[in-house]
């Protein structure tokens, strides 16, 4: 590291971490940046991780710059390094992403020499010590720094409620991105996903890509699967300072949007792509008790019309579908029974009432990324909550940040050096987990550290075509 320069450590070297790290160094001189991540590759996380070319982006090329100031950057990285011929709404996999993302690293390394560390390591406490602090690691020496920041993305799903799951239970998968999740299954046998979100349609696109030809069960308690991405027209931005405060409100001025634009032949994609850019301040316009009341019934409504998936990945589901390779079930599952041949799952089905029982090879946990970070089995989270130096927002979506992204101790008072990006940011903006906020929280905690006023650039306008 060079001398005489402030030194900032991210804990994550995923999207969030390593999008910071990049606009840090090439926003300022004076910063050395250290990123402490368990991950075998820089840049890649979970997300950009996967082996599987089949796991597509979820939006297209042109709208995935990793620097808000260069809204065609990996689209003409992608042109040079992957392939010339790629259309502005190709929707690229995911690992080429990652690749993309490895590549900024290492070129702000080769250009800012000597001001970035990537260190192989797990970030394991936090402490005070004169005018630093010093971060823990699991298998290095402790990592001085005037500035901290949780760049954790996110967690793996928390395991559901199955009565009669036990620890013993052998064919149950918790964690879906496990090395075993998908290993060994029968090939003509069955398996059950519990969620029918984005987790589990990577899970059932990739064992169609492995060639499985039994019968893949999705439950899910409101049985709904993301919709696909289509091209359509542009509709007006309508939410402002006297639209309702209320989750009902809001429902019916949706609706109502969408029939309005229905009307004119343009599609509801555009009316839910019109939220997008102000979604922040209607989620903050919400009391606590209509948020509360927004996720209970407006929540996997709004994901799976939010976050779509690429057309191709849209029509092998609707293929799978129609085949019978996959099935759709909605409702509560009342009994896990595991024994040495099969697991049966009953349910009581969401319309009906009626008490179902699917019987399968495997079970897989595919709820959804864990946002409660008083339960996530995470040695520094735990050491700072029982410093009282973070605490949970109010929803448990996230932990408690200011406007600047900084953290929010026990006593709800914002610090001066400890910050987070990306998922950790939930509760307090709503949608956190995408490359386009992501990448803007970035920017402006770039120019916060380095004194400046924070701005939006212009590609914070997250309204999108594709």
């Amino acid at each position: 590291m060079e001398t005489g320069k402030r030194h900032i450590v991210i804990v994550g070297g995923g999207f969030s971490g390593s999008t910071l790290a990049i606009q840090l160094l090439r926003g300022s001189p004076q910063w050395n940046v250290t990123v402490i991540d368990q991950g075998p590759v820089p840049g890649r996380g979970l997300a950009y991780s996967t082996p599987y070319d089949c796991h597509l982006l979820n939006v297209c090329a042109t709208d995935m710059t990793a620097l808000p100031d260069e809204p065609d950057h990996f689209f003409k990285w992608v042109k040079a390094h992957h392939d010339p011929a790629v259309q502005p709404r190709t929707f690229l996999p995911r690992a080429v992403y990652g690749k993309y993302i490895g590549a900024q690293l290492e070129r702000a390394r080769e250009e800012c020499a000597g001001r970035l560390a990537w260190l192989q390591d797990e970030a394991i406490s936090l402490r005070r010590e004169g005018e630093q602090w010093l971060v823990g690691r699991k298998q290095g020496s402790v990592v001085p720094a005037d500035t901290v920041v949780l760049a954790l993305g996110n967690f793996p799903p928390g395991n559901p409620r199955l009565p009669g799951l036990t620890e013993q239970s052998r064919r149950y998968i918790a964690q879906p991105w496990s090395k075993n999740a998908l290993a060994d299954l029968p090939a003509r046998g069955s398996v059950l996903l519990i969620g029918s979100g984005l987790t589990g349609v990577d899970l059932a696109i990739a064992l169609y890509t492995e060639k499985f030809q039994g019968t893949i069960h999705f439950l899910s308690r409101h049985g709904l699967m993301p919709q696909r991405h289509e091209l359509t027209d542009p509709w007006p931005r309508f939410w402002d300072a006297s639209s309702p405060r209320t989750a009902r409100g809001m429902l019916r001025l949706v609706r109502s949007q969408v029939r309005t634009a229905a009307q004119q032949g343009i599609n509801w994609r555009s009316v839910i792509d019109a939220m997008r850019p102000v979604i922040r301040q209607v989620w903050q316009s919400l009391p606590l008790e209509e948020r509360k009341r927004a996720l209970r019934h407006v929540r996997s409504y709004w994901e799976v019309h939010r976050h779509r998936v690429a057309p191709e990945i849209g029509d092998r589901l609707q293929a799978m579908v129609q085949s019978g390779m996959a099935q759709l079930h909605a409702g509560r599952i009342t009994r896990y029974t595991e024994t040495a041949d099969f697991v049966e799952v009953s349910y009581t089905a969401r319309q009906s009432g009626a008490e179902h029982a699917l019987r399968v090879d495997r079970v897989i946990n595919c709820t959804g990324p864990a946002t409660d970070y008083r339960k996530i089995n995470h040695p520094l989270l735990a050491d700072l909550f029982a410093q009282g130096l973070i605490c949970t927002d109010e929803l448990a979506l996230g932990l408690q940040v200011d406007f600047d992204g900084a953290l929010l101790d026990r006593a709800g008072k914002p610090s001066g050096a400890l910050y987070a990006v990306g998922p950790a940011r939930k509760g307090m903006l709503w949608e956190s987990t995408a490359v386009p906020e992501i990448r803007v929280q970035a920017s402006m905690l770039v120019q916060h550290l380095l004194g400046a006023t924070p701005t939006a650039p212009p590609s914070a306008d997250l309204q999108q075509q594709c």
